[in-house]
């Protein structure tokens, strides 16, 4: 969504900083890769499609992550703050107002209960807006029906509980589905 594709800062260099330039123009954080590492630069916003989340916290994946068996671990998510976009390197995900419901998204996608079902389609390491399909929206606010103060196991058993999950269904998902750190 933000025109920015994986090489970027391999092909355009020339438009991106290390460190915010004080020259009256406005800019954002750019979150890529250079080499096999994550790395940000900066680029002048007007450079960039405004995307809806673009102003607001949001949750960046990695979208080549694992190898497409079922249950494993994603790589670590990462807090995306008020204009920080990201290469197609990345998936962005949420749109919040608060950090707070970022975190709670974050835990989100650790459960067991959240991967088990991403990985009914996730079936390669491409991860893409596609294979969330059969992952239910959360309220990630404090007001939501689930605790997110809790641990990451007290609030799969929320979830199973919310969708009803008979006990075999929640023996198959606590047996098959890796923890997430």
């Amino acid at each position: 969504p933000y025109d920015m594709s994986t090489n970027i800062f391999d092909l355009l260099p020339f438009i991106f900083f290390d460190n915010n330039p004080n020259d009256g123009k406005e800019y954002i954080q750019i979150l890529g890769r250079i080499g096999n590492e994550r790395d940000s630069k900066f680029v002048r916003k007007d450079y960039v499609n405004d995307v809806v989340n673009l102003n607001q916290y949001k949750v960046i994946l990695s979208k080549a992550s694992g190898k497409g068996s079922f249950g494993e671990p994603l790589t670590s998510p990462i807090i995306g703050l008020p204009n920080v976009a990201n290469t197609e390197t990345f998936l962005s995900v949420g749109k919040f107002e608060t950090e707070s419901e970022a975190l709670n998204l974050i835990t989100y996608v650790k459960t067991k209960f959240f991967r088990a079902l991403l990985g009914v389609l996730k079936v390669t390491q491409d991860l893409t807006p596609a294979k969330f399909k059969y992952v239910p929206l959360q309220d990630f606010a404090s007001s939501s029906d689930i605790d997110w103060t809790k641990s990451v196991h007290e609030i799969d058993l929320q979830l199973y509980d919310k969708y009803g999950l008979s006990e075999e269904e929640r023996n198959f998902i606590e047996t098959h589905v890796k923890e997430m750190a």
